[in-house]
């Protein structure tokens, strides 16, 4: 007698989605037919909008990569700039994984003239203050997250020890200790 197991449609969008940013989104997120690429649109963001993003130059060698303060939790909006912007540091990105239940309007993938196609995770047991990105080869990124409503000296703050590479700990407790964190 031979038995074989049987996965509901669903069950196989949640495997599908498993990534090594530890686990699986609990619940899922449809989307209308049609949007599951989303084209960069230009004019998302405004000219000489510059994405406030710091690297370190030795990732990998602590508990963050660099950080990066956006200006809205509309992943639509901001994931084009940071994408320019980790490209422009040399960084080569196909992937990219959030928090499910921070960020809103995200995509299922991102294109854009001349780079090769991102594809988004949302997870939710992804940290809400980080963001990893990678290309599939080297080590992800991982880049703390400073809340858009933060004020700009804490913020600035974070940015620079972010580029010195002097970032470790729990992404919470860095901002709070900064005077950084979220507002409630």
């Amino acid at each position: 007698m031979t038995t074989s197991q049987m996965i509901s449609p669903l069950d196989r969008v949640d495997l599908a989605r498993f990534d090594d940013d530890g686990g699986a989104p609990t619940r899922l997120r449809p989307q209308p037919t049609g949007t599951r690429t989303r084209p960069a649109d230009p004019t998302s963001r405004v000219r000489g909008d510059v994405p406030r993003l710091s690297l370190t130059p030795l990732r990998g060698q602590g508990s963050f990569d660099g950080g990066w303060w956006p200006r809205t939790l509309t992943l639509a909006n901001e994931l084009p700039g940071l994408v320019t912007a980790l490209t422009t540091a040399d960084e080569t990105i196909t992937r990219v994984s959030v928090n499910g239940d921070t960020w809103t309007d995200i995509p299922d993938r991102l294109t854009q003239p001349g780079r090769p196609t991102l594809r988004v995770s949302w997870f939710r047991t992804l940290d809400p203050h980080v963001v990893t990105v990678g290309d599939g080869t080297r080590p992800r990124i991982r880049l703390l997250v400073i809340p858009p409503d933060a004020a700009a000296g804490p913020a600035h703050e974070v940015l620079r020890l972010a580029a010195a590479g002097r970032l470790a700990g729990p992404p919470g407790q860095i901002l709070h200790d900064a005077s950084a964190a979220p507002s409630e």
